[in-house]
């Protein structure tokens, strides 16, 4: 049961981040013009990206590294304990 769930969590993850880097692709690079010579005309333009993870991906690595963990994890088997009463 963990095994399928882990599975799912796995599946379930890549497609939201599949989906969501098509759809609204939060690491478009900016440019923004930052002064302009008059006497040369020539423009300084900086380049801006984020540097950091944006934070809608922070759910689906945690699904991924929480499906990971089920499918790895091994089912602990119990050990039925009997007792023996000797006359």
């Amino acid at each position: 049961m963990k095994r399928a769930v882990g599975i799912f969590l796995i599946v379930q993850s890549l497609l939201t981040y599949f989906i969501m880097d098509a759809l609204y692709a939060p690491f478009k690079v900016t440019d923004e013009i930052i002064d302009t010579d008059m006497k040369t005309g020539v423009t300084t333009v900086s380049y801006e990206s984020p540097g950091g993870i944006h934070l809608i991906y922070v759910i689906p690595m945690i699904t991924f590294i929480l499906g990971i963990y089920f499918i790895l994890t091994s089912k602990k088997k119990r050990r039925l304990k009997t007792q023996h009463f000797y006359n």
